[in-house]
């Protein structure tokens, strides 16, 4: 078994280190508190998504960051509410090319679906549906102010073909997020005695009754729209379609991938586009779509966009077998949101719509005013300060909302570009009675929309119910028009805009000449924050410099010593990685400004003794009082804690006991079979011990610190 597969953390574990390392250092998960989203509750983002409310309309996109449970609750302290969780399909025993993520400007990735079995992300999204209530009951132990803006959506993803997302295996996990109450169950018996108080909570008798369903590229135009209409009728789903940038059509995207915005270097593949959906079969599936929502009393959107398909680079993913990798970033999000505009003009009604292309701090707020919820994030939180980007993006809205004169993201939307009084017209007119209605009250809700822009919403929900009309479906009618019309002289825009250029958008993470090594590197910890799983780690180790002598095994095995190479640790701050939460992505290794890769150079902890038998990589795992470890691919196990203070480090073929306070050798047996044995290793092992399974800062092997 190799150590790139996913080892989840338990439960409770994560529920004590998330408590005690608020207290200890002001953070969770390696996320300082001066990072998370804290809303002061001045500005209303919340934001409709179908039939349930969310604090925001941002979260992370199905991907790398909604995998795991801390990689959720991550998402969610900067200020994600609605969380798309990772693409979930009957086949859940991937063989996934490393490396699998390439971000260092533009991303390309060549991972698409989880990487767990579908049972064990069926409990991954329990378990951080149930520490985000923790969060919120408790406030997040304290450090929000309030109860402002906390509520949180989970839209579940599913793929790829009919045949597996009727199975029993996705229908049972569908199920489960419909009705979590049992696994909540399996959960609260971890809760167990300073925990214990948490295992009454409340909890929300769903996780999710929405779903963006997500397609391979090629799917047949019949399949998607069976699959939906499955989902929507015998699931009882609300059903968002991500569409594939492929829809603007191959000479199209070329010419503004390579021509306008200049990516001269990537290549697109024709068949790829041949083979895919094409605009006018996606509009008519959209169109029949609407109306089996309406029979069926549910609702039909679509999200705006998968990844593109562009030509692999062998020199990025040498290992992918398909002639393909897939683009996210700034490129693509011209491209999405030039064919989200086009495919909502080309419809005919308004309908949900959602996106997910190179969005970040700076182009958010207008996404916003585009009407779209949620709006999605991926690339952009792959990036150095990972996480600790997301933050921003509310900030960068709540200063757009300020300018414009409104409380609310709904009255924003509808001031963002002076056009709220045409959308309230379009939406109010659409209405059976609608033009009378307007007659009567046109000219006041114009002049609220010049003079008052934040009252506006308010306002015609009053007219709303005064005509009989349902309020909340008319003011969400008018943002989706509202949004249709900003959305013109936004994307307009776009192409023209340099910072999508390649001249602009390639520059690459800075680099300095010099080697990652086991300690004392940089200690910048942009490897930390740019690990989408929370894997990487620091600690901290006391200063050393320390003798060491070179064993050899003598005539009768009793070892002879000469002086060995010493051992030296000069930082205080040192990094690791937790390898039940590493998946080999390589992310870290393009933001290390060092050559080389943090989670193969830095010391690694595994999640049990199982992952670490399974594997042939170098690391430790600790059970008691006695460590495992695998070094320079040999194996050592060493005995600590006695009341003699003895340790006792055992090999294949000989061992070795030493004074603990100081690692004097004191007596041992090395066979002929035994190299030599330098106790810098020691040294090393008894780091690891003390400073990382002994943390005072709580950490992923050891939750409580110290």
């Amino acid at each position: 078994m190799p150590k790139a597969d996913l080892y989840p953390i338990p439960f409770s574990r994560l529920l004590r280190r998330m408590r005690g390392e608020v207290e200890v250092a002001d953070a969770i998960f390696d996320l300082p508190v001066r990072k998370w989203f804290v809303h002061d509750g001045e500005l209303d983002f919340s934001a409709r998504h179908f039939s349930r409310q969310a604090g925001a309309p941002v979260g992370p996109a199905a991907g790398p960051h909604t995998q795991l449970a801390q990689n959720i609750v991550l998402a969610w302290l900067a200020g994600g509410r609605i969380i798309e969780l990772k693409t979930v399909q009957v086949n859940d025993r991937l063989e996934i090319p490393r490396p699998c993520i390439h971000a260092p400007n533009l991303a390309f990735n060549v991972e698409w679906s989880q990487e767990l079995a579908v049972r064990d992300s069926l409990k991954e999204y329990a378990k951080a549906a149930y520490l985000i209530e923790i969060l919120k009951k408790t406030r997040a132990f304290g450090v929000f102010p309030g109860d402002a803006g906390l509520e949180t959506i989970f839209d579940m993803s599913v793929g790829y073909d009919l045949e597996g997302i009727r199975s029993e295996k996705v229908v049972g996990f569908i199920q489960g997020l419909r009705e979590p109450a049992p696994l909540f169950d399996e959960l609260r018996a971890e809760l167990t005695g300073e925990l214990a108080g948490f295992a009454d909570m409340e909890l929300p008798p769903t996780l999710s009754d929405c779903v963006t369903l997500s397609t391979f590229h090629g799917c047949p135009a019949d399949q998607i729209e069976s699959i939906a209409r499955f989902l929507m009728e015998e699931m009882g789903l609300q059903v968002v379609i991500k569409l594939n940038p492929t829809l603007l059509g191959f000479e199209e995207i070329d010419h503004l991938l390579r021509g306008r915005l200049g990516y001269e270097h990537l290549r697109l593949r024709k068949e790829a586009f041949d083979s895919d959906l094409h605009f006018d079969d996606a509009l008519a599936i959209l169109r029949r779509l609407n109306e089996t929502a309406r029979r069926s009393g549910t609702m039909v959107g679509a999200k705006f966009t998968n990844t593109l398909v562009v030509e692999n680079d062998r020199d990025i993913f040498p290992t992918q077998a398909d002639p393909f990798m897939y683009l996210s970033g700034l490129p693509l999000h011209v491209i999405s949101m030039t064919l989200m505009q086009r495919f909502r003009e080309s419809l005919g009604f308004d309908f949900p719509v959602s996106f997910s292309a190179g969005i970040d701090a700076r182009n958010f707020p207008a996404a916003v005013a585009c009407g779209m919820v949620p709006v999605t994030t991926c690339t952009d939180l792959l990036r150095q300060g990972g996480y600790g980007r997301l933050p921003p993006y509310l900030r960068a809205l709540a200063r757009e909302m300020e300018a414009v004169g409104v409380r609310t993201r709904e009255a924003y939307v509808l001031a963002a570009r002076g056009l709220g009084a045409e959308a309230v017209e379009e939406a109010i007119v659409a209405q059976d009675g609608g033009e009378g209605v307007w007659v009567a009250h046109g000219e006041e809700l114009r002049s609220l929309a010049k003079t008052e822009p934040d009252g506006l919403p308010g306002a015609l929900r009053k007219v709303a119910a005064s005509a009989g009309f349902d309020a909340e479906a008319l003011v969400l009618a008018a943002t989706r028009v509202a949004g249709r019309l900003n959305a013109k002289e936004i994307v307009t825009g776009l192409p023209d805009d340099e910072r999508y250029h390649a001249a602009r958008a390639l520059k690459p993470p800075k680099e300095v000449d010099s080697f990652l090594g086991l300690y004392d590197c940089l200690n910048c910890d942009l490897c930390v924050s740019a690990c989408p799983n929370n894997a990487i780690f620091a600690y901290s180790p006391e200063p050393l410099e320390a003798g060491t002598v070179l064993l050899q095994g003598g005539d009768d095995g009793v070892p002879v010593s000469e002086a060995g190479q010493g051992f030296q640790l000069r930082e205080g701050h040192q990094l690791a990685v937790y390898g039940g939460s590493c998946n080999e992505c390589s992310n870290c290794e393009v933001y290390c400004p060092e050559q080389g890769a943090p989670f193969r150079e830095k010391e690694l902890v595994f999640p049990s003794m199982e992952a670490f038998s399974g594997s042939d990589t170098d690391g430790f795992y600790r059970e008691g009082d006695l460590l495992s470890a695998r070094l320079g691919g040999r194996e050592m196990t060493l005995s600590f804690g006695g009341p003699d203070e003895v340790a006792r480090l055992t090999l294949e073929d000989g061992w070795v006991e030493v004074e603990w306070s100081s690692l004097r050798v004191m007596r041992g047996y090395l066979g002929a079979a035994e190299p030599g044995l330098d106790t810098a290793i020691l040294w090393r092992m008894k780091t690891v011990l003390t400073a990382i399974y002994g943390s005072p800062t709580p950490n992923p092997v050891n939750p409580d610190g110290v």
